[in-house]
């Protein structure tokens, strides 16, 4: 089986998801590296104590952008256009109404917000300097996180990645100048506000971009409209975004549990735990997003071929990586230390040794975080928000605290892994007995396994004329009409005689029972398909450009 386009496109949008999860989570991380340095141990743990609000730009960026991206997609699978840029627009209005609003409540109840979150003496003063720019940058910090996630699925990947890594390249300088000369903790967080400014104005030039298929549509702020997309995209973005909101909650009990068994040791101790979580699983969540942004459209059309490939090659790639970040963090902590300058202070012995312990979380967190993104993608929204809730906080906290309880204070870095291995074991079990009830499906991504042998993939090229002939005769053999292969064998011509030379296109035949299916999708000039419409009947077929994807549709019904 050729799986080249379904490649290409995993490859097209890994890197900047990549770079894009790596920019959005990586400015605490940078925040934290410099603070330390040029502040101290104390810095490092404002920074944590505020980790609750600084997680929940996160809760929004999955839950508008996230959420509003998958029903957009989903809509442009299904050829509605006009359903695609009403989620898109409402998407980007709440983003803007909800940050707008958590911004003024922060700014009104700084102080009070800061007594909440458990600051220390020592503490709170660094904790209101970082919030003085800290909740502005929510607002555009937030808006530039969803744009993007829409710029990325919409033929423009690299300039969504760039928008962002222009925005941590900021950060790092402004970091670094301003922290050297002496201006203190909230000139950190102005950093990151600049930065994140910068780049929000850089997105106009996707705004004003007329090949764009993302649009703002009018029809779309019509109070029952509005209110009812709202509502489909808060369900289908909320078991994603309910890990940012369940981190929220459990870094607070976190926190405040830390703060009263271990004191500010323990809390920097934590900050440092979730930096490198942070560096860890960027290759996680990166490309849990990837195939959030693909598995809609291949799920949807029962691709489960390329969709087991794309599965495969991913846990390939992020258990690798996890592997090699456990086993530095094992070999070297000293090294993850010196980042902070800690690796001669006091801290060293006691945060190397919870390090250890807490990184294989890393390797253990990687099936149930992707089956979240995952069973999202394919709008089993509840088994997804159920595992969401066991694995991000209830399991944690039930193992931190007996662990802890019953071995000390190594029972608190090794709860995180013991509760990964638990969620599992309970997920396998749920699976199972649903499965029990829908047979149809089999494994923990839900595969038609009935539909896996009635279906075949073709990659053709212009220059392949055996992948066509088999093409064409597979259609044959399920008693295809001469019809229906003389009009496939016709969009086949028009698409290699309108597109430069090496296009390829790959072609799902599906036997149902009740129809033949052909879904065709390649990666070639957008005006291409303007010349199979006017090739074909009007209605004969169904047109579509799904990420970055010119799509055709084709279907014969069984007499």
């Amino acid at each position: 089986m050729d799986f080249k386009i379904a490649d290409s496109k995993f490859k097209e949008l890994l890197l900047p998801t990549l770079l894009i999860v790596m920019a959005l989570n990586i400015s605490s991380v940078v925040d934290s590296f410099f603070v330390g340095t040029f502040i101290g141990e104390a810095a490092v743990g404002a920074i944590e104590v505020l980790e609750p609000l600084i997680l929940l730009v996160t809760v929004f960026e999955w839950l508008f952008g996230l959420g509003g991206q998958i029903l957009s997609l989903n809509k442009k699978a299904e050829f509605d256009t006009d359903g695609s840029n009403r989620y898109f627009t409402v998407s980007m209005v709440l983003s803007l109404i909800a940050s707008i609003i958590m911004a003024v409540v922060c700014l009104i109840f700084m102080d009070p917000i800061a007594t909440i979150l458990h600051a220390s003496p020592t503490m709170k003063p660094l904790v209101l300097q970082y919030s003085k720019y800290l909740f502005i940058c929510f607002i555009v910090s937030t808006i530039s996180g969803v744009l993007t996630q829409y710029i990325r699925v919409d033929g423009q990947p690299n300039f969504a990645s760039a928008v962002i890594i222009l925005a941590n390249i900021i950060n790092i300088i402004l970091n670094y100048i301003f922290l050297s000369s002496g201006m203190g903790m909230s000139s950190a967080s102005l950093a990151t506000f600049i930065g994140y400014t910068v780049s929000l104005a850089v997105c106009i030039l996707y705004i004003r971009n007329p090949k764009r298929t993302f649009r703002f549509v009018r029809s779309a702020l019509g109070l029952k409209t509005f209110i009812k997309s709202s509502a489909e995209m808060i369900k289908t973005g909320f078991p994603s975004a309910s890990m940012g909101v369940f981190d929220v909650i459990f870094v607070y009990i976190m926190n405040t549990f830390l703060a009263a068994t271990l004191g500010d040791i323990g809390l920097t101790t934590y900050m440092l735990c979730i930096d490198a979580l942070v560096i860890a699983s960027i290759i996680d969540i990166g490309i849990s997003e990837t195939l959030t942004s693909i598995v809609p459209i291949y799920y949807a059309k029962h691709d489960y071929i390329n969709l087991n490939h794309l599965i495969r090659i991913s846990l390939i790639i992020t258990v690798i990586f996890a592997v090699i970040i456990t086993a530095v963090i094992w070999i070297w902590p000293e090294g993850f230390l010196a980042l902070y300058n800690f690796n001669q202070k006091e801290i060293a012995g006691f945060a190397a040794n919870a390090l250890k312990l807490y990184s294989f979380f890393f390797l253990l967190s990687i099936l149930p975080n992707m089956l979240i993104f995952y069973y999202e993608a394919i709008e089993r929204s509840a088994l997804s928000t159920v595992l969401s809730t066991l694995f991000t906080l209830v399991f944690p906290l039930m193992c931190v605290f007996v662990i802890y309880y019953a071995i000390g204070s190594n029972g608190i870095w090794l709860g995180f892994p013991v509760s990964c291995i638990i969620t599992t074991i309970v997920l396998v079990i749920t699976v199972k007995a649903m499965q029990k009830r829908e047979p149809k499906y089999s494994g923990l991504f839900f595969i038609e396994k009935d539909l896996v042998h009635r279906t075949r993939n073709f990659v053709l090229t212009d220059n392949n004329l055996k992948a066509k002939e088999e093409c064409l005769q597979h259609l044959k053999n399920l008693n295809a009409s001469e019809e229906f292969c003389n009009n496939t064998n016709k969009i086949f011509d028009v698409i290699f005689d309108t597109n430069p030379n090496g296009t390829y296109v790959e072609v799902l035949i599906i036997d149902y029972d009740d129809n033949i299916h052909a879904d065709i999708k390649y990666d070639g000039e957008k005006e291409n398909l303007e010349h199979i419409k006017q090739s074909f009947p009007e209605n004969l077929l169904k047109y579509a450009e799904v990420l970055g994807f010119n799509t055709i549709e084709y279907i014969m019904k069984k007499n």
